[in-house]
């Protein structure tokens, strides 16, 4: 995926979406996967104000989040958060978010959605779901917080697109991309996996243990602070 050097400068932003309930290394690890192996600028960490699919009761508020996300990726640089969907309230569709991602933009950009298999595994139940994949190429993730490795990774997602997408996406197990004569590229990310989940995090917290090995030290001084996950 290197530039093309006779092209358009452009812009190459990855958006990192999700609860982030709370953030923690393993969010920033698997990003630091992405950013460096597609060659992006930068990413965007972009915290849900209510997921259409998870029980809000289980979730801290979008301020909260924010919050935590900022003191996590404190001083990286290509790493950003957007506030979009938090500003925007109510649910967190993605072909929304997408759509004002790259309206008004003064400079080309080229947008690569990042997310996990077990996630995008679930895409058809998404709001306006085929319509997301005109709108930018994705880059799916193998699990990567499972802490598992996944067999014939590419294989089950080409089978899924097929079933719910399109059967003209074709399979290249070279590149580790799906390509589609008119749709947005899905390319098949192997991150090194991490044996991180946030609800291990938010039990720990509420038996009273250190979560430090976890998140970031600010991280967990923000949570003791606010009493959150107790």
């Amino acid at each position: 995926m290197a530039r093309n050097q006779h092209s358009a400068p452009s812009i190459r932003v990855g958006l990192f979406g999700g609860t982030f309930n709370p953030i923690h290394r393993g969010h920033i690890a698997v990003a630091e996967d992405v950013l460096s192996h597609y060659n992006l600028d930068r990413i965007h960490f972009i915290p849900s104000a209510l997921p259409p699919h998870k029980a809000p009761a289980a979730i801290v508020s979008a301020d909260h989040r924010l919050a935590m996300a900022h003191l996590a990726l404190r001083g990286r640089k290509r790493f950003s958060i957007s506030d979009i969907e938090v500003q925007r309230r109510g649910p967190s569709y993605t072909i929304e978010t997408l759509r004002r991602c790259s309206a008004g933009q003064t400079t080309a950009r080229h947008f690569f959605f990042i997310v996990g298999m077990d996630a995008f595994l679930d895409i058809h139940t998404w709001k306006a779901y085929l319509q997301l994949f005109e709108e930018t190429a994705f880059i799916i993730m193998s699990r990567p917080l499972s802490g598992r490795p996944v067999k014939d990774f590419g294989r089950a997602i080409h089978a899924y697109v097929c079933r719910h997408i399109s059967e003209d996406y074709r399979w290249s197990s070279r590149k580790k991309v799906l390509r589609h004569p008119t749709l947005k590229p899905l390319y098949l990310a192997d991150v090194k996996p991490v044996d991180i989940a946030s609800t291990r995090i938010r039990e720990a917290v509420r038996r009273g243990h250190a979560i430090d090995q976890w998140v970031d030290p600010s991280v967990a001084d923000y949570i003791q602070q606010k009493g959150l996950y107790r």
